[in-house]
């Protein structure tokens, strides 16, 4: 890493609207002089005793001024946290004060005023990553944990962020490193050690694909609890996927009504499923129809199918067996993850229309009978969809 830099920056750490607190935060070498400019705190300067200065990780009371007119800003906690002992291994001053958009930008105004420059997105970060205070995985972390939008996401992004990922990927390393050295020693002194003990060599080797392969199989989840997942409602008209929407958010989000046809482009609701941040698409019924908005709504509902990491492919229990159209939309869905979801099971017989499908789509789709009506089946309907992701 390259160490310190030579500028010092200041940004607003905290959301800018309406709150009791909000945080204004300067990082680098002139980041106590700043604080000290628009304060008027003892945070450098000669001859002063040292005693006299405001300590590292400590707090205290200060007026924050414009530095060029002295006119009052806020009144503020001001935190010193001095190098190499901070966040991002530079000086970082931190201006604890009130929230809001106006007074924040007034603050933060005057900072550049004393000498800073604004800090470009996740600098902050940078600066800690250049400065040895995290490394590449931490660093990328500290997105994933801002941008969490479920409690699992918020978890695995925080382990990552304490140097769990890290970790075992310095253990697989650590575990190469000695194979390569046992191999090395007997190539380079092979009589006094000989030739290197297969056994020992591919232990260490075992040790390391070991723990690269833990990693592998949690990757895919980690990245769909950082990116989220997209899935889409399709099936043929009135088969109950705008009702199984609403039952799924537990909103009235998506039109129901008797009339087939009645959604005619998709409509989108934020989910969560066992933690797995989801983008749910409700689409129009999937049939031949001379409507030409309809027509357009059927087109986008492919698209939409085309482009899921999992549809749910929703049948009505009463038809049964299924319609030939049912067929079809079956089985042009054979290459995308899926699952079936039999809808309307408080009203027929669903088991039925279950043991007829067993052996069309294969036992490597999930099939689950569930009531939009009533909730039945819903959280199996979840747990599917999230396995099969």
């Amino acid at each position: 890493m390259s160490g310190h830099l030579p500028d010092t920056i200041a940004a607003i750490a905290t959301g800018t609207g309406a709150a009791g607190i909000g945080i204004v935060r300067i990082s680098g070498p002139d980041a106590l002089r700043v604080g000290s400019r628009i304060t008027a705190s003892v945070l450098v300067g000669h001859p002063l005793p040292p005693k006299s200065r405001q300590r590292s990780h400590s707090l205290r009371r200060v007026t924050v001024r414009d530095p060029e007119t002295r006119e009052t800003l806020d009144d503020a906690l001001l935190a010193v946290f001095r190098a190499p002992r901070s966040l991002t291994g530079e000086h970082v001053v931190e201006i604890q004060g009130h929230g809001g958009s106006l007074t924040l930008g007034r603050v933060l105004a005057a900072c550049f005023a004393a000498g800073a420059r604004a800090a470009r997105p996740g600098e902050f970060t940078e600066r800690a990553f250049r400065n040895g205070k995290m490394d590449l995985a931490q660093a990328e972390a500290v997105a994933a944990l801002v941008s969490s939008q479920t409690v699992a996401a918020q978890r695995a992004a925080l382990r990552q962020v304490s140097g769990a990922l890290s970790q075992a990927v310095r253990t697989a390393a650590s575990a190469l490193q000695e194979g390569l050295a046992l191999i090395e020693a007997s190539i380079d002194f092979p009589e006094e050690i000989g030739d290197a003990d297969p056994a020992l060599v591919d232990g260490s080797l075992l040790r390391a694909e070991e723990t690269v392969q833990t990693l592998l199989a949690t990757a895919s989840y980690g990245r769909r609890l950082r990116e989220g997942l997209t899935i889409v409602l399709a099936g043929r008209p009135n088969v109950g996927k705008s009702s199984l929407l609403n039952a799924l958010s537990g909103t009235e989000r998506a039109i129901v009504t008797e009339v087939a046809g009645t959604t005619r482009d998709i409509v989108e609701e934020a989910l969560n499923f066992g933690g797995l941040p989801v983008r749910a698409l409700d689409t129009a019924g999937i049939r031949q129809t001379d409507d030409p908005v309809e027509t357009v709504g059927v087109a986008r509902a492919w698209e939409a199918i085309r482009s899921a990491d999992v549809v749910i492919a929703v049948l009505d229990a009463s038809h049964c067996p299924p319609a030939e159209d049912d067929l079809r939309f079956l089985h042009s869905l054979a290459d995308q993850p899926q699952v079936i979801a039999i809808n309307k099971s408080d009203a027929a017989d669903s088991q039925v229309l279950l043991r007829s499908l067993k052996g069309v789509v294969g036992s490597h789709v999930p099939l689950v009978a569930v009531s939009a009506r009533t909730g039945e089946g819903l959280t199996t309907l979840t747990e599917a969809v999230s396995q099969t992701a």
